[in-house]
Parts: structure tokens; sequence; C-alpha cells
């Protein structure tokens, strides 16, 4: 047995009838996903959000438990707040999400491409996002806020039941929905003074372009972050890959589907800490890891396994470290939404991920709870054994977003 803990982290083929000679065309080529130059600047701040959130979240766990979160996740409910917010709490969410430099038309417009683009970039891998709001019958939502999550965000509008195990089964029901049954319980009960509910969810899943063979699995020891070992069976390839090789860590990228998704995988050298290579995360490390590499001989050992985290008060703790504090006061400004004075007192994330020979299955879900107020190519043979404290990662290729990030410590 084995806990799991994940940070904040961005992770189909055409069959053709009869019978042919000639040559069939592949209808799943990659392509890059198209974003305008405002979009690809919330894309890079994004991915800070993600490494921000990640390295105060892994501060405040315990040392020796696992993390797995989709910050992307997060980031998406919280920008569907944001469009209600007003004045200091708006602009104080906005600096803690890193969009402070972008009009809420340009972070709208960012979410409205972004979504479908992700979903649709490889027919090999299954990406799926979807957004909800719910509300209660005895608030009133202004109609032009519900219409821009309606047609920006590509939101749900439902009702909130009143009884608060009633409404707990419909939020607890549309996640499991959406996240194809891997997160099926988020909240056990909607209090009587929540009055408004944000949902995001995440489904991913995709086949390793190229699968490990079952055949050549082995159970070895892997050491845990605590010192302790445990045994793992360990997936091993031997293949041509691009390794990039710190002082630190080294890391390698295995890509799913028509290689638009990736898991980027970071090892930290022998006597090396995972949490001081977490602690130093950001866009020009991540740049390093995810690109920086050189074409190596590989033989890799990689482990299968299943975690799953879920991070309540320590994520409005995190958030707050990140500036976003207003927000949880009684002073919370989100008159936008309804001329109900209202501010959030409840979020909820959790994550869970599958890994093995044939590729990754993934969800997570975030949920807002909302009261009241008053260089040169080289060949030479790497061994990229996996025994240790890692840390990973799926994105999606051309615009480089985070989907999904963790850190596995232990097993």
């Amino acid at each position: 047995m084995f806990t799991v803990s994940f940070i904040a982290a961005m992770m189909m083929l055409f069959n053709h009838g009869g019978n042919s000679d000639k040559p069939q065309k592949d209808d799943n080529v990659r392509k890059n996903i198209e974003l305008t130059d405002e979009q690809k600047a919330i894309s890079r701040a994004s991915n800070e959000f993600t490494f921000d959130f990640m390295k105060i979240l892994a501060s405040k766990e315990g040392k020796n438990v696992n993390m797995f979160a989709s910050p992307f996740s997060l980031q998406t409910a919280l920008a569907m707040t944001t469009e209600g917010a007003v004045g200091d709490t708006r602009e104080e969410m906005l600096k803690a999400l890193k969009l402070s430099d972008f009009s809420q038309e340009e972070i709208a417009g960012f979410y409205k491409t972004i979504i479908p683009a992700l979903e649709k970039v490889d027919k090999k891998t299954v990406m799926e996002i979807a957004n909800s709001f719910w509300s209660k019958k005895a608030i009133e939502i202004k109609k032009d806020y519900a219409a821009i999550l309606k047609a920006d965000y590509y939101a749900e509008c439902e009702t909130l039941a009143n009884d608060k195990k009633e409404a707990a089964e419909a939020v607890n029901a549309w996640c499991s929905k959406k996240t194809h049954g891997m997160i099926n319980h988020v909240v056990d009960e909607v209090s009587e003074e929540q009055m408004v509910a944000l949902i995001n969810a995440i489904y991913f899943n995709g086949e390793w372009s190229e699968p490990f063979r079952e055949r050549s699995n082995y159970d070895t020891d892997f050491t845990n972050h605590d010192g302790t070992t445990s045994k793992v069976t360990l997936m091993r390839r031997e293949d041509d890959m691009d390794v990039y090789l710190g002082e630190e860590a080294r890391s390698l990228s295995l890509p799913y589907g028509n290689r638009a998704y990736v898991m980027t995988i970071i090892l930290p050298e022998k006597g090396v800490d995972v949490d001081d290579v977490v602690a130093k995360l950001d866009a020009d490390t991540w740049r390093k890891y995810r690109y920086g590499g050189r074409d190596y001989e590989v033989t890799l050992s990689f482990p299968k396994f299943e975690t799953e985290y879920t991070a309540s008060e320590l994520c409005i703790k995190t958030l707050k470290d990140m500036g976003l504090k207003k927000a949880f006061t009684r002073s919370a400004d989100f008159t936008g939404i309804s001329k109900t004075t209202l501010f959030i007192s409840q979020i909820i994330h959790k994550a869970r991920v599958k890994v093995n020979e044939k590729g990754t299955e993934a969800a997570a879900v975030s949920y807002i709870g909302m009261e009241l107020t008053s260089a040169i190519p080289q060949q030479e043979h790497i061994i990229f054994k996996v025994d240790r404290p890692f840390i990973y990662a799926i994105s999606e290729v051309s615009t480089g977003a985070i989907v999904f990030m963790g850190v596995q410590k232990k097993f």
C-alpha cells in the first residue's frame, strides 16, 4: 500500500474499409495548435501558475507524501470565478493566477480556443475538459455572467438542490460522468450556506506511441523518500531517446498517440533530494528538462503505478500564499455573478492517475464552493532506471500546456 499526492502539472486511429493496394492516408498526423500571441502568453502564464502552485503545495505536504494534481484544472475553475469578480477581488485573483497582464476578454478567449483544441489535437488520445456552474434557486444569477460561462468556457449551468445530500449526489454524479468513473466522490454534502459551485473536470486517456512489453517487466526495490524500500514492478524498454542530463537531475519524455501529448519524467541524480528539484522548477528549468535533451541509446525502467491525491484546506493555504486572499473573506466582491454578495468558502481538488504498459489514464476535478457574505546529437548508452523519487508531467507539445504534474516519493 502506498500514499500519493500530486501537484500541480498539462497532459484517435482512422480505419479504412475495403481492400486497396493504395497507401492509406494517416489522418492523425500531429498538427500544432494555433494560438494568437496573447494566447501563447496566457499559456506560458498558466504553466507559471503550475510551477508556483506545485512548489508551494509540495513545501506544505509531508516529506514522504506523493503528489498529483492538475493546476490547469484549478486555474480554469478559478478563471471562471474571476469572470464575476470585481475591483480588488478580481485584481488579486488575476495576480495570483499569473493573468493580471491580460484583459478578461483575452482570458475568456484563451479558454474558448484551448479547450476544444486540446480535446481534438490527437484522435488516438482522449482528452476531455468539462466545466459547470451550479446555483440554488434562492439566488439570482446575472444573465451576462451565465452567458460568458456557456459561450467561452463551454460550461453547463445546473440547479443546486437545497438538500445537502441530494446536492452532493448530483455533483458527484456529474464529476464521475466527466471523469469516466475515475473520480466519483468529491463532496460529502453541500452545506445549506453554499449557494454557488463552479467545477472543472479533466479526463485523459493516452496510449504510448510505443507501448512497453509486459514480458520485459521485472520486480525491484524502489528507494522511498524516507530511505525505506518497497517492491515495485518496472516496465523496461530499450530505444533511442532524447535525454537531458543536468547536474541535479536527468529527464526524458515519452509520447502518446500521434505525439501531441508527452509525459516528461524528471529523475533526480542519486543523493539529490526530489524536494530540492521541485523547489527549483520554473519556466527556465522546465525548458531544459522538456526540450534540452540529446539523442542517446537508452535502457528505460519505469514503474507502473496508480495514485490519487486530494487537497482542500492545503489547496486554499497554497493559494493564499500565492496572494489570493480577499476572495476567501466576507469582504470579497463577486457582484459580477449576482447582486447577492458571495465569497469562496471551499475548494476541493482531487486527481488520480494510472500508468501501465499501454499508457496513462488520468483525471482531475476542481470544486469551488461559494457562500453568501454578510544542442549537438550524440550516441551514448544511458541507463534511466526510475527506482527512486521522481517528478513527472503530462503536457501538450505545440502549446507546451502542462495539464498534469506529479511527484512520486514512495510506494
